[in-house]
């Protein structure tokens, strides 16, 4: 402890000298000891990518669920068909048929602090184009009210009209990878394609949004009016999908309580029954995502501070060898007028110039991947700036550290003893 102090302050106040002469020294020296230099060299690299990846992820994760919520309201409550047992196996579980349109009318009718009511129903069709057939692909049937909730883009085409929701119109808006799938480099807007032996007209492609907050996929989705999926392809008078917006967010959690009691009630579920319904509050999604981000975070940084400290013993293993097999340099260099500082301030250089060579491999490895990363899974593209600062300081410190003992060792060589040998 007492010679990493000397050492220190010996370095005071003169580190901003002769820098570009001990870099020179210190890549022609690490150039001597290529293989040890890349394997010291990985670590940093392996700490420097898992930590600014996670970081660049965790941002790009918080942007999209911003995003997610201007595009789809920031109070909105999502009431979902429940699961009941089947009539089968006591495991057979089948989704609630008991959500009606009405249930959304009297959620609107009854409570002042609801702004949006917009039923919805979802099913998965094969849907045909030309000799393309895709299966898979939902089917969602929507009212007006559910594109005032959702901001849609409109690009080429249109969306729907309440004419198009009273006439049961045999229009159709389609999602981005479904329209790939069916059209394959085709212009889809105005083409035909047959649901259920329904011919419905593509009016509108969405541009690729992924997965939103309510889970739905909307690349892989095909919008038609309510009326019309009710009525022309599956010809039911129930739904699945409630959308509830706030007036305001001091509200969403007294509406979730007053729609599960009236839902309840309306659907004649007793004391200690199970409902047959679900009421979920989409900050509660954006709050278990961010919850599941932190934990992933920390294992990054985990994983991170493991690979600087096998990389810090590492860079400190090259260091030891580099002191034992350059004596004789280090020991002309005193006889010439070299000071103790200046060998400890070569040898610090030469660590910190290994740890900075992994940060900057790692920073330019770890943008690649999370641009990776962003182009599969579809959420935006970011760079967290606190992620690379972070990962650069740890990098300077590793160096720095794995570097004290090599420079103290190398101060303590004696020139006379050197030149005897």
């Amino acid at each position: 402890m007492t010679a990493a102090r000397q050492l220190f302050a010996q370095l005071r106040k003169y580190f901003p000298k002769n820098i570009y002469l001990n870099l020179t020294i210190a890549v022609k020296s690490l150039g001597s000891f290529k293989l040890r230099t890349f394997l010291a060299i990985t670590g940093v690299v392996l700490g420097t990518l898992s930590l600014i990846t996670v970081a660049n992820t965790s941002r790009s994760m918080e942007l999209k669920t911003i995003n997610d919520l201007e595009r789809f309201g920031k109070n909105l409550l999502t009431v979902k068909s429940g699961l009941m047992r089947g009539h089968g196996s006591p495991t057979d579980l089948t989704e609630s048929l008991r959500l009606t349109p009405g249930d959304a009318r009297a959620i609107k009718e009854s409570m002042p602090e609801v702004k949006t009511v917009a039923p919805a129903a979802t099913k998965t069709f094969p849907i045909k184009y030309k000799n393309t057939t895709v299966t898979g692909t939902m089917m969602m049937g929507i009212p007006m009210e559910f594109l005032k909730l959702k901001k849609i883009p409109v690009e080429n085409g249109r969306l729907f009209t309440d004419k198009d929701n009273n006439e049961m119109a045999k229009v159709a808006i389609i999602g981005s990878k479904a329209a790939g799938k069916l059209f394959k480099g085709e212009d889809p807007i105005g083409k035909t394609i047959f649901v259920n032996q329904a011919a419905l007209e593509v009016v509108e492609v969405l541009e690729p949004m992924a997965v939103d907050l309510s889970e739905i996929n909307e690349d892989n989705i095909v919008y038609v009016p309510l009326s019309t999926f009710m009525k022309r392809l599956t010809n039911t008078a129930t739904i699945n999908l409630i959308y509830v917006e706030a007036v305001s967010e001091a509200a969403t959690g007294r509406l979730k309580r007053e729609i599960e009691a009236l839902l309840r009630q309306r659907h004649n579920i007793k004391k200690g029954e199970r409902d047959d319904f679900t009421v979920t509050d989409l900050r509660d999604v954006n709050s278990m995502q961010t919850k599941t981000m932190k934990i992933v975070v920390t294992l990054g940084m985990i994983t991170s501070a493991i690979s600087f400290t096998i990389s810090s013993v590492g860079i400190l293993s090259v260091m030891i060898l580099m002191v034992d097999e350059r004596k004789v340099e280090i020991g002309i260099r005193r006889v010439v007028g070299a000071r103790k500082r200046d060998i400890a301030l070569q040898f610090l250089t030469e660590a910190s110039f290994i740890s900075l060579i992994g940060a900057v491999a790692g920073l330019i490895a770890g943008i690649a991947l999370t641009l990776a990363i962003s182009a599969i899974a579809k959420i935006p593209f970011a760079v967290s700036l606190a992620g690379v600062a972070i990962s650069f300081a740890a990098s300077i410190v590793t160096g720095i550290a794995s570097g004290i003992y090599p420079s103290i060792k190398a101060m303590a060589i004696q020139p006379v003893n050197i030149l005897r040998s």
